[in-house]
């Protein structure tokens, strides 16, 4: 009886370890494969966050469609380049009719984010492709979402607000190298 049960704990662990070889190590995968949305408010007065919440909503009602679900990344990423000068001129035009007098600037690279939860998705801290867009000194809380595969379009159509924070842009340089690790307690139990 006792073979048996160790021929089975000696199964188990090398199917374990078989099973750890094949699940891949990083989650460059999402990283890949995701355009963030960013804007920093120009401080945390109240007509200024206000702004923030204006220029998203018109910036997502008026190129949301941009980010066909059935796109591939490149052709998103080169969207986005290509569509630049329009949405700084969306997001200063509501500045302007808000009377604002200050400017937004948009900036397409890749950037730090924490991880965040959205309604049944979490995405992990980490560095992605990003359009952010600065409202004056933009050193108010921010808000994000997923730009492509387009999330961030539930919060201009009034529903559920699911991606705004509070967080300001010296708290989104977060970075982690998780790494997925399969244990039984069982077999922790023994060794």
């Amino acid at each position: 009886m006792k073979t048996k049960i160790v021929a089975l704990f000696c199964a188990c662990f090398i199917l374990l370890n078989v099973v750890d070889m094949v699940i891949p190590r990083s989650e460059s995968k999402i990283y890949d494969s995701v355009i963030r949305l960013h804007i920093l408010a120009e401080d945390n007065s109240e007509s200024a966050q206000t702004v923030k919440l204006m220029v998203r909503d018109a910036i997502l009602d008026e190129c949301g469609d941009l980010f066909a679900e059935d796109g591939n990344i490149v052709s998103a990423s080169e969207t986005v380049e290509s569509n630049l000068p329009k949405i700084e001129e969306i997001a200063n035009r509501v500045l302007s009719e808000n009377g604002m007098n200050y400017k937004a600037v948009c900036e397409w690279g890749t950037e730090e984010y924490p991880t965040r939860v959205y309604e049944n998705l979490t995405l992990p801290s980490g560095i992605y492709r990003s359009l952010r867009i600065n409202l004056g000194k933009a050193e108010g809380n921010n808000w994000w979402c997923v730009l492509f595969p387009p999330l961030c379009t539930k919060a201009s159509a009034g529903e559920s607000d699911f991606t705004r924070t509070d967080v300001n842009k010296n708290d989104s340089k977060v970075f982690t190298n998780r790494k997925y690790t399969f244990r039984f307690k069982l077999l922790e139990f023994f060794w």
